[in-house]
């Protein structure tokens, strides 16, 4: 398990962004504060920090700063079910142009609704999840680029798991768990989980901009390449279902 590296780029947030959010925490859970004094709180400690870490969570803590004073004063700390009525999320993919005529795909994310286990009835979310990454990584690998690494995210209502995917053994396709963590709700007690959830993300930023990096070095020619196109395999495609008569 040890050579999988599962903690590879992953590094801890500084105390700094622990105490800002935990500031912030504690001022959300006043009863007697309204929306003009929490933005105003927020601001002053956006002001007096330099740390990127802290403005990213701050960034992130006022897009829902209005839902989370709200809600405090409502008593309310949890979310609304979701209806019952179909919701469309699209999935995402993270690419590289190259050219007009070539993408490399570094970074897919499935999203599916709490309950919602498969994306049809023959195939579930992490297989076709899977697939998108092997096919991605075929493409690096044809390109020769050096260590290609693509990254997946698996969500599920609030639930997100990283996975990362590498061949570095003739058929061999590792799809590794790198990560689980939890999205920030519109409540204050989940403010708390902001460190984590940028100490996550920023693991599958690092190994997104190593891979940008390979792939770059591999087109301008700065390193000799190696073919190991012949690791390769073809994923598996979609079951197609037979009638039994």
């Amino acid at each position: 398990m040890k050579s999988l590296n599962t903690k590879e780029h992953l590094k801890p947030v500084d105390d700094e962004v622990m105490n800002a959010c935990q500031k912030i925490h504690y001022l959300l859970n006043d009863d007697d504060i309204d929306r003009d004094g929490a933005e105003e709180a927020v601001d002053k400690i956006k002001l007096s920090s330099l740390n990127k870490s802290v403005k990213i969570a701050l960034k992130i803590i006022s897009s829902m700063l209005f839902k989370l004073v709200d809600n405090h004063k409502s008593n309310n700390q949890t979310q609304a079910l979701p209806s019952d009525g179909q919701i469309m999320i699209p999935d995402l993919t993270l690419f590289i142009e190259v050219n007009s005529t070539t993408n490399y795909e570094l970074f897919f994310v499935e999203v599916k609704r709490k309950g919602k286990y498969q994306n049809n009835n023959l195939e579930n979310d992490l297989v076709k999840l899977g697939k998108e990454m092997h096919t991605a990584l075929n493409k690096l690998m044809k390109k020769r680029v050096r260590n290609p690494e693509v990254v997946g995210l698996l969500i599920e209502d609030t639930k997100a798991i990283a996975y990362k995917m590498t061949l570095k053994y003739e058929g061999l396709y590792q799809m590794i768990e790198i990560s689980q963590f939890n999205f920030a709700r519109d409540n204050t007690d989940d403010i708390l989980l902001i460190p984590a959830i940028i100490e996550k993300l920023s693991q599958i930023k690092e190994i997104i901009l190593a891979t940008i990096s390979n792939l770059y070095q591999c087109i301008n020619g700065d390193e000799e390449l190696v073919d190991l196109t012949s690791y390769t395999r073809q994923a598996c495609k979609t079951p197609v279902p037979i009638p039994v008569e």
